[in-house]
């Protein structure tokens, strides 16, 4: 697989397959480049794989809103993503102290992932309808990214718990 900068200037989307099975992909025309899956209860966490590894995506407590990234079959989370103080942005942190910020916008329905400099790095933009639907864009070339795949997923999470709960609020 090659690594997601290389996808610079082509048009990434995920796509919600099956509705009924919380089933989400990325993907680059017919590519599949991603694959990611709800489970247990909520939706508190996701089974995800990118560039041939498994991922889990969860919330450690329905209280807490943080979430841990581990690979699948281990324990101990290698990433977390923590929100500011009532806010839907927050930080990732990576390990060997790296970095990344996450920082949906709402009203303007899109998601953008910056270094630490506040340079976009990727942007995800909501298309979402009846089916959730979101393209990405690669902004800049990132070594972050082509580390940590997931933080893609991870976003894209993000912005569908922020749709939903939008939508609850709503109501």
């Amino acid at each position: 697989m090659k690594p997601l900068s290389d996808y610079i200037g082509e048009k990434l989307v995920f796509v919600q397959p099956n509705f009924f099975k919380g089933l989400h992909e990325l993907k680059c025309n017919d590519e599949l480049i991603a694959r990611m899956q709800t489970k247990g209860f909520f939706g508190m966490r996701w089974e995800s794989s990118i560039q041939n590894k498994n991922w889990e995506i969860y919330k450690p407590s329905i209280w807490r809103n943080t979430f841990e990234i581990r690979e699948a079959g281990y324990e101990l989370p290698i990433a977390s993503f923590t929100r500011e103080r009532f806010k839907s942005r927050g930080t990732l942190s990576l390990p060997m102290g790296e970095i990344l910020k996450i920082e949906p916008h709402l009203f303007k329905k899109f998601t953008e992932i910056k270094n630490v400099r506040d340079e976009c790095l990727v942007r995800l933009k909501s298309k979402m309808l009846w089916k959730e639907r979101a393209e990405v864009t690669i902004e800049k070339k990132s070594e972050l990214i082509d580390k940590y795949p997931w933080a893609i997923l991870l976003a894209y999470i993000i912005m569908l718990e922020q749709k939903q709960q939008a939508a609850h609020s709503a109501a």
